[in-house]
């Protein structure tokens, strides 16, 4: 039975919305529901997204959700969900938009098995695809995660939730959201309350693809400001130390998707994009990768301005290292000596080693003594 009160009870859903059957609740968010129904008398089946009457009082939610509608209107990709209409019915803002017979990312990266690496490979190429159209029209998402990425039964990857988009027009910001994301997906610089620019889309979908390799994000914590913090400051634990058996160009990819300085990122999701297409998922990383203060890694013969892009990505672990002091790690050795991150990654990856050491050591001590 359908409750009468949408104010009390979230679990509410109407009979009918303007020409809009109502067949049942797909999701519930912050500012209202989703519905499947009918639209007739075509027939057809649609996303209804409804803004509820009580967070319709909330010109912050009133702002979102035209922003969401005016953001997906712009937009026509086979990775982008489609909006049908956009309308008011009996106090009720709502609009009509494709309907996705599947599963979003986030289930999907739920399931008990590691998800195979061609499909992650596929999915990301995907999303890729997806967000450089919407560069193109000048539309960034800013909030790429799981929960927003829709998989039919065919396969076919699909953005949804612009709902904090940022519509740009000659360069000019015509109309901005007014959350800044979900913490565990954010950019340095959207925790930081910087102006966000296609590179925050590139950093969340470097976390995404994370997340898909390791069923993890790589920053998480007991609230939004612990973990808004770690994504400023704190380095990302190499896939490779949870999932031995990663491609090697992939893992770099993704750690160079989540650089900290936005100028180090990839400049445009179309150089991502054709990074993933060289991945060879039978090239597998020979050790973790160590992400060290000063660790620079670049795609070759890439230069702004560039009308190609190079296929290759520099691993600097086995790349040129320079002569005298300097270490592999482009820095002195006594630099690298000196970071915590150093001992931590060294500890992680080395620890049997290390203790075999220590306990040879105290052997030859004692012996030593003993003489």
């Amino acid at each position: 039975m359908k409750s009468k009160n949408p104010i009390d009870d979230f679990n509410w859903m109407p009979d009918k919305i303007g020409h809009y059957k109502i067949q049942g609740m797909l999701g519930m968010g912050g500012m209202g529901a989703i519905y499947k129904a009918v639209q007739e008398p075509l027939n057809r089946i649609v996303a209804l997204k409804v803004l509820l009457p009580v967070t319709s009082k909330s010109e912050e939610s009133m702002m979102r959700f035209e922003i969401e509608a005016k953001a997906i209107s712009m937009l026509q990709h086979q990775n982008i969900v489609n909006i049908y209409e956009y309308g008011v019915e009996d106090n009720y803002r709502y609009f009509a938009m494709q309907f996705v017979d599947g599963k979003n990312l986030a289930q999907r990266t739920a399931a008990k098995k590691p998800m195979p690496y061609s499909d992650i490979i596929d999915i990301s190429k995907q999303i890729c695809r997806g967000l450089r159209y919407a560069h193109e029209k000048n539309v960034i998402h800013r909030d790429i995660k799981p929960q927003n990425v829709l998989i039919d039964k065919s396969g076919t990857v699909l953005l949804s939730d612009f709902g904090i988009a940022k519509i740009f027009t000659n360069n000019t910001i015509t109309m901005t959201g007014v959350a800044v994301g979900t913490p565990e997906y954010m950019s340095p610089e959207q925790a930081e309350g910087r102006t966000p620019d296609a590179q925050t889309d590139i950093y969340s979908l470097g976390i995404v693809m994370y997340e898909m390799v390791t069923r993890l994000p790589p920053f998480t914590g007991d609230n939004a400001v612990a973990i808004a913090y770690k994504q400023v400051h704190e380095l990302p634990v190499p896939p490779s130390s949870k999932r031995k058996d990663i491609p090697k160009r992939l893992e770099l990819i993704i750690l160079k998707a989540l650089k900290k300085d936005k100028k180090e990122r990839y400049h445009s999701i179309t150089e991502m994009l054709e990074h993933l297409d060289s991945v060879d998922i039978d090239e597998k990383i020979e050790k973790p990768t160590m992400s060290i203060p000063g660790f620079k890694e670049k795609a070759k013969g890439y230069h702004k301005g560039d009308t190609t892009v190079d296929q290759r990505i520099t691993d600097r672990r086995s790349g040129d290292r320079r002569r005298g002091r300097i270490s592999r790690w482009g820095m002195p050795w006594w630099k690298v000596a000196v970071q915590n991150e150093f001992w931590i990654e060294t500890w992680s990856n080395q620890w049997l080693s290390l203790i075999l050491i220590a306990i040879l050591a105290v052997v030859f001590l004692i012996h030593i003594m003993s003489v």
